[in-house]
């Protein structure tokens, strides 16, 4: 069973708040910054869309038998909000042992033809896996999830499943109509563009509810609108930080070189802002400074980049 990061999502918006989170202690602080989660507009819309594809009526039953999908480019956001929905769906304790509402798992490029049934006994809490054929397993697995009460499935990264060798993405594609078959939970699939070309080119899946589906953007920085929300984006960061002070990763003179650094990826975005945290950290500063952000960036630059991001703001600031 996939153990999930404990998300922070807490606001600090006093200076009594603030001063607070940045005299915990340094392991606490750490968790903060590096499991920091902004609830911004789009995360909303996606949990959403899952939600209503998990239980499509409110105050009804669970869907069961289709097959949906969350699409979008790498460090795009989309594992923090599957994780994120599936964390509030825990095992839950019945008259014959655990329930699990919503199984999680990866999947991976390296998996053999069996890995995909014995995750799905991974995802229900098996620790144990009985040895079987291939046909056998993904046959258990998927009574697996209707003997666990599971409601519905989310297969993040699952675009290496249509990427792998004919064989064992044969052997993917059966095991996902299969569950699908036995109408007895959703099947989401999260990953690359390539999973709705795939869905698209197999019409054995995509008649399984038609592959709903949401895509989740970059922030586009050619427009004022997307730079705005970008913005109000890097706000709900920057008021989750644990430190005594504001960083202003908000302010106008940031905006260009995080979307330079990052084309207005959260995750990219994310990798600066956690690295130069922990910096601060270390260093006992009361906020981010702009020497964090340009040194956390150095070293993800790209050979032959002639702008270092930032660097500007650090003579500025002395």
């Amino acid at each position: 069973m996939k153990i999930f990061p404990e998300f922070h999502t807490t606001e600090f918006s006093t200076p009594d708040e603030r001063l607070a989170a940045s005299q915990l202690p340094p392991t606490a602080r750490q968790m903060m910054v590096t499991n920091l989660l902004v609830p911004y507009a789009q995360y909303a819309r996606v949990k959403k869309f899952v939600s209503q594809f998990h239980r499509p009526v409110e105050g009804g039953t669970h869907g069961a038998g289709w097959i949906g999908g969350v699409i979008g480019e790498s460090r795009a956001g989309k594992s923090f909000i599957m994780q994120s929905y599936a964390s509030e769906w825990m095992p839950q304790e019945g008259p014959n042992g655990y329930d699990f509402p919503v199984a999680y798992l990866e999947a991976r490029a390296e998996w053999d033809m069996l890995e995909f049934g014995r995750q799905i006994y991974h995802a229900t809490g098996a620790t144990a896996i009985p040895r079987m054929s291939t046909a056998a397993l993904n046959t258990k697995s998927a009574h697996r999830l209707r003997q666990f009460k599971v409601q519905l499935l989310i297969i993040d990264d699952a675009h290496f499943l249509f990427a792998a060798s004919d064989r064992k993405r044969t052997a993917f594609v059966s095991l996902i109509q299969h569950i699908a078959d036995q109408r007895s939970c959703n099947i989401l699939l999260s990953g690359l563009p390539s999973v709705e070309v795939a869905m698209k080119g197999n019409p054995q899946l995509l008649n399984r509810g038609g592959f709903p589906h949401h895509r989740v953007l970059e922030f586009d920085s050619r427009t004022p609108d997307e730079r705005e929300k970008f913005r109000i984006f890097l706000f709900g960061v920057d008021q989750r930080l644990p430190f005594a002070k504001s960083s202003k990763l908000y302010q106008a003179s940031y905006i260009a070189d995080f979307l330079a650094v990052s084309g207005g990826s959260i995750g990219k975005v994310m990798n600066i802002i956690i690295s130069a945290g922990h910096m601060a950290i270390n260093e006992g500063q009361s906020c981010i400074l702009p020497k964090h952000l340009r040194k956390a960036t150095e070293v993800r630059l790209l050979e032959g980049t002639a702008h270092v991001p930032f660097a500007d703001m650090e003579v500025a600031n002395g």
